[in-house]
């Protein structure tokens, strides 16, 4: 993107995409407690919950609703694989609206194009 040097250079701002691929209750918080420290930094992040880490989307897991709380507050865009929620039955209404379905396409193209950082935990 022309002009996107300048403007990093400018705010020092990055994009960060946190990758998170635990279930919540087995260390799988890394990437929304990594995700809270640089949105303070005033970066953009976006997690992308992968594998177990999709627990997060269900609608009614406490511990998930506590990481969604917390991401909506601080700006965290939450996005979870659509192939890694249905093997583990999370469809429909059974995901929380305020996580976005997303494909192994956007994950590429978000890594490929659309992120200055990756993090994969």
């Amino acid at each position: 993107m022309p002009g996107r040097g300048l403007e990093k250079e400018t705010n020092d701002m990055a994009v960060y995409l946190l990758i998170e691929t635990k279930n919540p209750l087995d260390g799988g918080t890394y990437a929304f407690e990594l995700g809270k420290q640089l949105k303070a930094e005033r970066h953009d992040v976006t997690v992308f919950l992968l594998q177990d880490a999709v627990f997060v989307a269900r609608q009614s897991f406490k511990a998930g609703a506590g990481l969604r709380k917390e991401a909506r507050s601080q700006g965290l865009r939450v996005l979870a694989d659509e192939v890694a929620l249905r093997e583990r039955g999370l469809v429909g209404d059974r995901v929380a609206k305020d996580v976005d379905v997303s494909t192994m396409d956007e994950l590429v193209d978000l890594l490929m194009e659309h992120s200055d950082k990756a993090i994969w935990h």
